[in-house]
């Protein structure tokens, strides 16, 4: 679920807390019926009830339309790789394959830092299977040539997901964040 849905949510929750609340306060009977009549006329005779009314009902049809489409190729976080082996399935977590492609990354000369990001779209063919969407954000060192470098990332990680994992059409996608000079970044990260 993306950020704004969630923000959206969130504000609903809020308000239909307010109605319940506001139920039960008029169903005991602490305000007189006439007070609550009076109020509401007059809240209904006001152009920014009308404008709230109106964004509620677009935030209505927005997450309705959010909730009823199938087309979104994104698949979640949570999710893991689907496998097929001889003997069955074999569920495969991102978080694996994420570790898995920043130890390739990190092995690579001139490779000072790497950020690694993950998601799994699905193929536009019938069978919608999923493919990985790797997102490498790195930091090389000055003295490396980036070129050689992105393919040598690019080429180790795709041979490491054809031969052991059996994935052959990952996209790997590869952002130099930056070009450091300094050469004491270059120590290996302890885990």
């Amino acid at each position: 679920m993306s950020v704004i849905n969630r923000i959206i949510l969130f504000f609903y929750a809020l308000a239909f807390g307010a109605v319940s609340i506001l139920t039960m306060v008029l169903f005991a009977r602490f305000i007189p019926d006439a007070q609550i009549w009076n109020e509401f006329l007059y809240l209904c005779s006001r152009m920014e009830t009308v404008v709230v009314a109106v964004v509620i009902f677009i935030c209505s049809l927005y997450l309705l339309i959010q909730s009823l489409s199938t087309h979104s190729n994104d698949v979640s976080t949570n999710e893991a790789v689907i496998v097929q082996g001889k003997m069955g399935e074999v569920n495969i977590s991102l978080t694996a394959l994420k570790d898995m492609a920043d130890k390739i990354a990190r092995s690579i000369t001139g490779v000072r830092d790497v950020k690694v990001r993950l998601k799994m779209t699905k193929a536009p063919t019938k069978d919608k299977t999923l493919i990985p969407n790797f997102k490498l954000k790195l930091i090389v060192g000055e003295e490396s040539n980036i070129v050689s470098i992105s393919d040598e990332i690019k080429q180790q990680l795709d041979i490491y997901l054809n031969k052991y994992i059996g994935i052959e059409k990952a996209k790997i996608d590869i952002n130099v964040e930056s070009i450091s000079n300094n050469s004491t970044n270059n120590k290996k990260r302890v885990v």
